[in-house]
Protein backbone atom coordinates (compact mmCIF):
# COMPACT_ATOMS: atom_id res chain seq x y z
CA UNK A 1 0.00 0.00 0.00
CA UNK A 2 1.34 3.67 -1.00
CA UNK A 3 0.86 6.14 1.92
CA UNK A 4 0.32 9.42 0.35
CA UNK A 5 0.44 12.85 2.35
CA UNK A 6 1.56 15.12 0.27
CA UNK A 7 -1.41 15.33 -2.27
CA UNK A 8 -0.63 18.00 -4.09
CA UNK A 9 2.57 16.44 -5.64
CA UNK A 10 0.44 13.20 -6.15
CA UNK A 11 -1.04 12.61 -9.65
CA UNK A 12 -4.01 10.77 -9.12
CA UNK A 13 -6.65 9.51 -10.80
CA UNK A 14 -9.48 6.46 -11.73
CA UNK A 15 -9.59 6.03 -7.69
CA UNK A 16 -12.08 3.78 -6.04
CA UNK A 17 -11.92 5.75 -2.42
CA UNK A 18 -13.39 4.66 0.87
CA UNK A 19 -13.78 7.92 3.03
CA UNK A 20 -14.51 8.14 6.55
CA UNK A 21 -12.07 8.92 9.75
CA UNK A 22 -12.03 5.37 10.05
CA UNK A 23 -10.11 4.91 14.17
CA UNK A 24 -10.10 2.02 15.38
CA UNK A 25 -10.71 0.23 11.69
CA UNK A 26 -14.02 -1.64 13.52
CA UNK A 27 -15.90 -4.64 11.63
CA UNK A 28 -18.38 -1.70 9.90
CA UNK A 29 -14.96 0.12 8.34
CA UNK A 30 -13.72 -3.02 7.14
CA UNK A 31 -17.18 -3.71 5.21
CA UNK A 32 -16.47 -0.06 3.34
CA UNK A 33 -13.30 -0.56 2.82
CA UNK A 34 -13.29 -4.14 1.63
CA UNK A 35 -16.06 -3.13 -0.95
CA UNK A 36 -13.82 -0.36 -2.24
CA UNK A 37 -11.31 -3.12 -2.94
CA UNK A 38 -13.54 -5.65 -4.34
CA UNK A 39 -15.45 -2.76 -6.63
CA UNK A 40 -11.78 -1.26 -7.73
CA UNK A 41 -10.40 -4.57 -9.13
CA UNK A 42 -13.79 -5.45 -10.72
CA UNK A 43 -13.26 -2.45 -12.76
CA UNK A 44 -9.50 -2.54 -13.16
CA UNK A 45 -9.35 0.99 -10.93
CA UNK A 46 -7.17 1.98 -8.19
CA UNK A 47 -8.48 1.36 -4.57
CA UNK A 48 -7.98 4.15 -2.10
CA UNK A 49 -8.68 4.99 1.24
CA UNK A 50 -8.66 8.65 2.66
CA UNK A 51 -8.38 9.81 6.65
CA UNK A 52 -7.78 12.87 8.79
CA UNK A 53 -4.84 13.27 10.99
CA UNK A 54 -5.53 15.14 12.92
CA UNK A 55 -8.69 13.23 14.22
CA UNK A 56 -11.30 16.24 13.07
CA UNK A 57 -13.14 16.20 16.43
CA UNK A 58 -9.24 17.35 18.18
CA UNK A 59 -9.39 20.45 15.66
CA UNK A 60 -13.07 21.28 16.35
CA UNK A 61 -14.01 20.57 19.63
CA UNK A 62 -10.55 19.86 21.64
CA UNK A 63 -11.61 20.41 24.82
CA UNK A 64 -13.47 17.01 24.54
CA UNK A 65 -10.05 15.20 25.09
CA UNK A 66 -11.22 12.73 22.37
CA UNK A 67 -9.01 9.40 22.86
CA UNK A 68 -8.34 7.74 20.07
CA UNK A 69 -9.34 4.22 19.80
CA UNK A 70 -6.19 3.83 16.77
CA UNK A 71 -3.34 6.11 16.21
CA UNK A 72 -1.88 6.88 12.80
CA UNK A 73 0.19 4.58 12.30
CA UNK A 74 -2.26 1.89 13.45
CA UNK A 75 -5.07 2.59 11.27
CA UNK A 76 -2.25 2.40 8.36
CA UNK A 77 -1.03 -1.08 9.07
CA UNK A 78 -4.71 -2.48 9.65
CA UNK A 79 -5.87 -0.36 6.28
CA UNK A 80 -2.68 -1.96 4.39
CA UNK A 81 -4.19 -5.78 5.40
CA UNK A 82 -7.56 -5.24 3.43
CA UNK A 83 -5.68 -4.86 0.46
CA UNK A 84 -6.23 -0.91 -0.16
CA UNK A 85 -3.85 0.65 -2.83
CA UNK A 86 -3.39 4.05 -1.85
CA UNK A 87 -3.95 5.82 1.76
CA UNK A 88 -4.46 9.35 1.43
CA UNK A 89 -3.64 11.25 4.80
CA UNK A 90 -5.51 14.40 4.74
CA UNK A 91 -4.09 17.21 6.99
CA UNK A 92 -6.85 18.47 8.87
CA UNK A 93 -6.58 21.78 9.44
CA UNK A 94 -9.26 24.76 10.02
CA UNK A 95 -8.90 25.40 6.53
CA UNK A 96 -10.07 22.01 5.87
CA UNK A 97 -12.65 22.44 8.62
CA UNK A 98 -13.54 25.53 6.81
CA UNK A 99 -14.71 23.94 3.52
CA UNK A 100 -18.00 23.68 2.97
CA UNK A 101 -19.49 19.91 1.81
CA UNK A 102 -19.72 20.69 -2.11
CA UNK A 103 -16.41 22.64 -1.62
CA UNK A 104 -14.83 19.89 -0.25
CA UNK A 105 -15.90 17.54 -3.15
CA UNK A 106 -14.59 19.64 -5.79
CA UNK A 107 -10.97 19.98 -4.33
CA UNK A 108 -10.71 16.87 -2.80
CA UNK A 109 -12.45 14.45 -4.64
CA UNK A 110 -12.49 15.98 -8.08
CA UNK A 111 -9.61 18.18 -8.46
CA UNK A 112 -7.04 16.33 -6.40
CA UNK A 113 -8.18 12.64 -6.08
CA UNK A 114 -9.88 12.16 -9.56
CA UNK A 115 -12.42 9.54 -8.29
CA UNK A 116 -14.44 7.32 -10.20
CA UNK A 117 -16.22 6.38 -6.88
CA UNK A 118 -17.32 6.82 -3.49
CA UNK A 119 -18.18 4.61 -0.77
CA UNK A 120 -19.41 5.59 2.75
CA UNK A 121 -20.96 4.18 5.27
CA UNK A 122 -24.79 4.96 6.39
CA UNK A 123 -24.11 7.79 8.54
CA UNK A 124 -21.02 9.76 6.75
CA UNK A 125 -20.92 13.44 7.22
CA UNK A 126 -18.66 15.74 5.67
CA UNK A 127 -17.82 19.42 5.03
CA UNK A 128 -18.18 22.68 7.55
CA UNK A 129 -20.20 21.60 10.35
CA UNK A 130 -20.84 18.41 9.13
CA UNK A 131 -23.64 19.90 6.77
CA UNK A 132 -23.18 17.34 4.23
CA UNK A 133 -24.64 14.30 4.04
CA UNK A 134 -24.86 10.97 1.83
CA UNK A 135 -28.09 12.50 0.18
CA UNK A 136 -25.69 15.74 -0.90
CA UNK A 137 -23.22 13.48 -1.58
CA UNK A 138 -25.31 11.32 -4.33
CA UNK A 139 -26.44 14.75 -5.31
CA UNK A 140 -22.43 16.24 -6.40
CA UNK A 141 -21.96 12.43 -7.92
CA UNK A 142 -24.04 13.25 -10.30
CA UNK A 143 -22.89 16.77 -10.68
CA UNK A 144 -19.53 15.61 -11.10
CA UNK A 145 -19.64 12.34 -12.59
CA UNK A 146 -18.48 9.58 -9.80
CA UNK A 147 -20.76 6.84 -8.49
CA UNK A 148 -21.58 6.54 -4.60
CA UNK A 149 -22.20 3.37 -2.96
CA UNK A 150 -23.47 4.06 0.72
CA UNK A 151 -22.61 0.72 3.01
CA UNK A 152 -25.37 -0.87 5.24
CA UNK A 153 -24.71 -0.55 9.40
CA UNK A 154 -23.36 -3.41 10.88
CA UNK A 155 -24.92 -4.36 13.71
CA UNK A 156 -23.94 -7.08 17.04
CA UNK A 157 -26.37 -7.88 19.72
CA UNK A 158 -28.95 -5.25 18.37
CA UNK A 159 -26.05 -2.26 18.61
CA UNK A 160 -24.65 -0.47 15.49
CA UNK A 161 -21.30 -0.52 15.30
CA UNK A 162 -19.26 2.71 15.97
CA UNK A 163 -16.20 3.70 17.22
CA UNK A 164 -17.81 5.78 19.82
CA UNK A 165 -19.80 2.82 21.53
CA UNK A 166 -16.23 0.84 21.26
CA UNK A 167 -14.30 3.79 23.06
CA UNK A 168 -17.36 3.18 26.07
CA UNK A 169 -17.16 -0.48 26.13
CA UNK A 170 -13.33 -0.09 26.71
CA UNK A 171 -13.78 2.77 29.31
CA UNK A 172 -16.61 0.78 31.15
CA UNK A 173 -14.45 -2.70 31.26
CA UNK A 174 -16.75 -4.00 28.55
CA UNK A 175 -13.65 -5.27 26.52
CA UNK A 176 -15.34 -8.11 25.34
CA UNK A 177 -17.99 -6.41 23.21
CA UNK A 178 -15.14 -3.80 22.06
CA UNK A 179 -13.51 -6.87 20.74
CA UNK A 180 -16.20 -8.08 19.00
CA UNK A 181 -16.93 -4.77 17.06
CA UNK A 182 -13.47 -4.35 16.61
CA UNK A 183 -13.12 -7.37 14.62
CA UNK A 184 -9.27 -7.47 15.77
CA UNK A 185 -7.07 -6.94 19.49
CA UNK A 186 -6.96 -3.37 21.09
CA UNK A 187 -3.47 -2.55 20.34
CA UNK A 188 -1.65 -0.44 22.48
CA UNK A 189 2.22 0.76 22.27
CA UNK A 190 4.64 2.66 23.85
CA UNK A 191 8.21 3.30 24.96
CA UNK A 192 9.22 1.75 27.79
CA UNK A 193 9.80 3.92 30.92
CA UNK A 194 11.62 3.67 34.26
CA UNK A 195 9.54 1.99 37.01
CA UNK A 196 9.63 1.67 40.72
CA UNK A 197 10.94 -2.11 40.12
CA UNK A 198 8.28 -4.18 42.22
CA UNK A 199 7.91 -6.43 39.79
CA UNK A 200 11.31 -7.72 39.17
CA UNK A 201 11.24 -8.73 43.50
CA UNK A 202 8.08 -9.85 42.85
CA UNK A 203 9.88 -12.02 40.48
CA UNK A 204 7.68 -10.48 37.65
CA UNK A 205 9.53 -8.04 35.70
CA UNK A 206 7.61 -5.83 34.04
CA UNK A 207 7.92 -3.26 31.27
CA UNK A 208 6.04 0.28 32.12
CA UNK A 209 4.90 1.52 29.12
CA UNK A 210 4.34 5.84 28.24
CA UNK A 211 1.14 5.52 25.64
CA UNK A 212 0.51 8.58 23.91
CA UNK A 213 -1.62 11.33 25.33
CA UNK A 214 -4.15 10.80 22.64
CA UNK A 215 -4.51 7.07 22.56
CA UNK A 216 -7.46 5.49 24.72
CA UNK A 217 -6.12 3.22 27.14
CA UNK A 218 -8.89 0.78 28.57
CA UNK A 219 -10.68 0.80 31.61
CA UNK A 220 -8.45 -0.39 35.10
CA UNK A 221 -7.95 -4.33 34.91
CA UNK A 222 -5.73 -7.23 34.37
CA UNK A 223 -5.50 -8.17 30.52
CA UNK A 224 -3.61 -10.95 28.31
CA UNK A 225 -2.22 -10.62 25.25
CA UNK A 226 1.26 -10.72 23.12
CA UNK A 227 3.93 -8.36 23.32
CA UNK A 228 5.82 -7.21 20.21
CA UNK A 229 9.36 -6.34 20.96
CA UNK A 230 11.10 -6.11 17.67
CA UNK A 231 8.30 -7.60 15.45
CA UNK A 232 9.37 -11.12 17.63
CA UNK A 233 6.10 -12.11 20.33
CA UNK A 234 5.60 -12.82 23.69
CA UNK A 235 2.68 -13.92 25.71
CA UNK A 236 2.21 -11.34 28.21
CA UNK A 237 0.34 -9.89 31.26
CA UNK A 238 -0.60 -6.56 31.42
CA UNK A 239 -1.65 -4.48 34.36
CA UNK A 240 -3.12 -1.26 33.59
CA UNK A 241 -4.31 1.03 36.90
CA UNK A 242 -3.41 2.09 39.83
CA UNK A 243 -1.62 -0.75 41.63
CA UNK A 244 -3.64 -0.12 45.04
CA UNK A 245 -1.92 -2.44 46.95
CA UNK A 246 0.97 -0.14 46.95
CA UNK A 247 -1.03 3.39 47.53
CA UNK A 248 1.04 6.63 46.39
CA UNK A 249 2.78 4.47 43.18
CA UNK A 250 0.18 6.11 40.91
CA UNK A 251 -1.17 4.55 37.50
CA UNK A 252 0.87 2.82 35.33
CA UNK A 253 0.55 0.08 32.32
CA UNK A 254 2.77 -2.92 33.25
CA UNK A 255 3.64 -5.18 30.59
CA UNK A 256 5.33 -9.02 31.93
CA UNK A 257 6.20 -10.94 29.07
CA UNK A 258 6.62 -14.46 30.12
CA UNK A 259 9.64 -15.47 28.16
CA UNK A 260 11.74 -12.47 28.39
CA UNK A 261 13.87 -10.84 31.14
CA UNK A 262 16.32 -8.64 29.38
CA UNK A 263 16.41 -4.54 29.90
CA UNK A 264 14.02 -3.20 27.42
CA UNK A 265 14.64 0.16 29.04
CA UNK A 266 13.90 2.96 26.12
CA UNK A 267 12.26 0.47 23.49
CA UNK A 268 9.03 0.56 22.00
CA UNK A 269 6.99 -2.37 22.44
CA UNK A 270 3.33 -3.22 20.53
CA UNK A 271 1.21 -4.77 22.67
CA UNK A 272 -2.11 -6.90 21.64
CA UNK A 273 -4.77 -7.09 24.38
CA UNK A 274 -7.09 -10.19 23.69
CA UNK A 275 -8.63 -10.85 27.32
CA UNK A 276 -9.88 -8.82 29.97
CA UNK A 277 -9.18 -11.61 33.02
CA UNK A 278 -10.22 -9.59 35.91
CA UNK A 279 -10.58 -5.96 38.03
CA UNK A 280 -7.58 -3.90 39.39
CA UNK A 281 -8.32 -4.89 43.43
CA UNK A 282 -6.25 -4.05 46.49
CA UNK A 283 -4.37 -6.99 48.18
CA UNK A 284 -3.89 -7.38 51.78
CA UNK A 285 -0.39 -8.15 51.65
CA UNK A 286 2.64 -8.84 49.08
CA UNK A 287 1.98 -12.59 49.28
CA UNK A 288 -1.49 -12.72 47.89
CA UNK A 289 -0.33 -9.71 45.44
CA UNK A 290 2.21 -12.45 44.28
CA UNK A 291 -0.27 -15.56 44.28
CA UNK A 292 -2.61 -14.02 42.40
CA UNK A 293 0.02 -12.58 39.93
CA UNK A 294 1.15 -16.22 39.35
CA UNK A 295 -2.60 -17.31 38.51
CA UNK A 296 -3.41 -14.39 36.00
CA UNK A 297 -0.05 -15.53 34.23
CA UNK A 298 -0.75 -19.25 34.05
CA UNK A 299 -4.45 -18.38 32.56
CA UNK A 300 -2.90 -15.71 30.14
CA UNK A 301 -0.42 -18.59 29.41
CA UNK A 302 -3.31 -21.00 28.28
CA UNK A 303 -5.60 -18.36 26.95
CA UNK A 304 -2.43 -17.05 23.91
CA UNK A 305 -1.99 -18.93 21.37
CA UNK A 306 1.29 -18.01 19.03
Amino acid sequence: MRIITHLDKSKLKNLVIALGNFDGVHIGHKRILCAAVKSAKRSGLTSAAMTFDPHPQQVVSPERGLRLLSTLREREDMISELGIDELLIVKFTEDVRKLSYDAFVKEYLIDKFGVRKVFVGFDYAFGKARAGNVSHLRELGRRFGFGVDVVRAVSLGGRVVKSERIREFLSEGKFGEAIKMLGHPYFISGKVVRGAGRGRRLGFPTANLAVGKNKLVPAQGVYAGIAYLKEKPHKCVVNIGLRPTFPGDGGAIEVHMMDFNGDVRGKIINVSLLKRLRDERQFADVLELKEQIKKDVKKAFRLIKI
